[in-house]
């Protein structure tokens, strides 16, 4: 995942130069500032499935710009995750919604438009568990660990969290922006099955055991829809 997470940067940072340059151009001219609405696909998803074979998702990003600095932000997806390990199987699916804000705190050149911003997502989502078997571990060397088969459902449970965001966007040609964002997890509440604990989360992603934190990392593609048009 790092060498993506390199080669985006370089890309986005080699658009971004040609973009300035178009810009320096038109340095004499009146600039305005454009208001709308981007929207976009959470591209880390597809390289993720590229990778993992067992993984299946898709994220609709996108936000809408209120000022000249704060932004609207929410995120719309479904995944599907099959986990198999020496001691579990399972199946989770399910969908999850997330509404914040972003606040951009760079301060442009004439022209430019991009963003490093900071914010905040609440995160909804709700899943489902399939327990396909689990192994039973026995330290009595005379006994072999034991493997059950089962198959239960966990229906209809829910989660809830908080992100911290912190992100960069870029133009890199006339409203098309690639963007990084790296964000904080902390688990607000969450209802777990019965015998069973939620190991993974659609939209939060791991939970581990007497730890609500997590961290995560995605990047976008969005195309600006442009609405209206404001003098600087």
């Amino acid at each position: 995942m790092l060498k993506y997470f390199i080669s985006i940067i370089l890309i986005i940072n080699s658009l971004n130069f040609y973009s300035q340059e178009e810009y320096n151009v038109l340095d004499s001219v009146p600039l305005k500032t454009t208001f709308g609405m981007k929207i976009g696909v959470d591209i880390s998803k597809q390289i993720r499935m590229l990778t993992e074979p067992n993984y299946k998702g898709l994220v609709i990003t996108g936000d809408y710009r209120i000022s000249n600095r704060l932004f609207i932000a929410g995120e719309f997806g479904n995944e599907e995750k099959k986990v198999t390990n020496e001691v579990l199987d399972f199946d989770t699916d399910g969908s999850f919604l997330k509404l914040g804000v972003n606040y951009n705190v760079y301060n442009n050149r004439e022209g430019l438009e991009n963003e490093i911003y900071v914010g905040f997502r609440y995160g909804h989502s709700k899943f489902n568990h399939k327990l396909n078997s689990y192994t039973i571990y026995n330290t009595d060397n005379y006994w072999d660990q034991n493997l059950v088969n089962t198959n239960n459902d966990f229906n209809n449970l829910t989660a809830s969290w908080f992100e911290l965001v912190l992100g960069f966007n870029a133009e890199v040609l006339n409203n098309i922006y690639m963007g990084i964002n790296l964000r904080l997890n902390r688990l607000l509440n969450q209802e777990s099955p019965e015998n069973f604990s939620n190991l993974y989360i659609p939209g939060y992603y791991k939970v581990f055991e007497g730890n609500n934190f997590g961290v995560g990392i995605s990047y976008s593609i969005f195309y600006q829809i442009p609405i209206f048009k404001k003098n600087n």
